[in-house]
């Protein structure tokens, strides 16, 4: 009779411990959560278009046609096959890019540019010139000064900007960009290794 009081004993013992493990996760559970609702760096999400975002648009829209066009452009003139391979990259990252962009202001109402601004365009037409290994060096250059130009855009409209679906849109595409100016170094560097 004591067996069974003793099992009887032990398994009441587990099952009470188990709500009492159970409660202290669902506690704690809950402390986490009530404490990342409770912080107040959270910034409300807003979903009108300020004039910071209508200009994002437009100069993010113009940076990503200028890389599909210097894309093409180094796909088409390119010799050096890591700048070949480094064009095919930029036109697919940022045709999926443009189309996201696309999604997004069209859903917003917002005008984006089709085309790439004159200074771009004036650099087009210089790059456009080249051929050959002056081509690949004279790209590879452009893509990292632009890309670094092109952060600071992205950066901005973090900080700066209202709408929070554009806001995401920049934060993922700032991740876009830093990883194809990293390339664009590596391109650079191979590069100056055959040059040697």
């Amino acid at each position: 009779m004591r067996t069974t009081n003793s099992n009887s004993t032990s398994s009441t013992f587990r099952t009470s411990a188990i709500k009492r493990s159970g409660a202290i996760l669902l506690s704690a559970f809950c402390l986490v959560g009530m404490a990342s609702c409770d912080n107040e760096d959270d910034e409300p999400i807003v979903d009108t278009v300020s004039q910071q975002d209508r200009n994002f648009a437009i100069s993010s829209s113009q940076f990503i046609n200028a890389q599909l066009s210097f894309g093409q452009l180094a796909l088409d003139k390119g010799q050096d096959d890591s700048v070949l391979e480094y064009a095919g990259m930029i036109l697919e990252d940022n045709t999926e890019i443009k189309s996201e962009l696309t999604g997004i202001l069209d859903s917003k109402e917002v005008e984006m540019s089709e085309d790439i601004s004159a200074e771009m365009q004036t650099k087009y037409d210089e790059l456009a010139l080249l051929t050959g290994e002056a081509f690949d060096e004279a790209f590879i250059d452009f893509q990292i000064s632009e890309l670094d130009n092109s952060i600071s855009m992205f950066e901005n409209q973090i900080d700066n900007g209202q709408n929070f679906t554009i806001k995401g849109f920049a934060s993922k595409t700032l991740d876009s960009i830093k990883s194809n100016r990293t390339e664009a170094v590596k391109v650079r560097t191979e590069i100056d290794i055959e040059n040697i």
